[in-house]
């Protein structure tokens, strides 16, 4: 059956566009099956697990999770030294009225 859609080399015939765009192989599927399984297993105790996280661990966990929905701020290199043809200081006097 499967070389009814590929021709001497291997490569699909003419007419067949192979797999769906966003159909998932066998392997993907039974592997998010497993990992999906393995979550399901967390779930009863991952709140319990997280209350006994000392304070060090909590901020860590935090950290790395918070990355996962909030975007990534870009770090700015600011040059915040003041050019030439600025003023760079003002004087001030006070003068006694009569």
């Amino acid at each position: 059956m499967e070389t009814e859609k590929r021709n001497t080399k291997g490569q699909f015939k003419p007419g067949n566009t192979g797999k769906p765009k966003g159909a998932m192989n066998k392997t993907t599927a039974a592997n998010k099956e497993r990992i999906e399984f393995v979550l399901s297993l967390l779930d009863d105790t991952l709140e319990e697990d997280i209350l006994n996280l000392k304070a060090k661990e909590r901020v860590e966990l935090w950290s790395t999770l918070q990355e996962f929905i909030r975007p990534k701020l870009q770090r700015m290199n600011l040059d915040i030294t003041p050019p030439e043809d600025k003023v760079t200081k003002i004087t001030f006097e006070v003068v006694k009225g009569n």
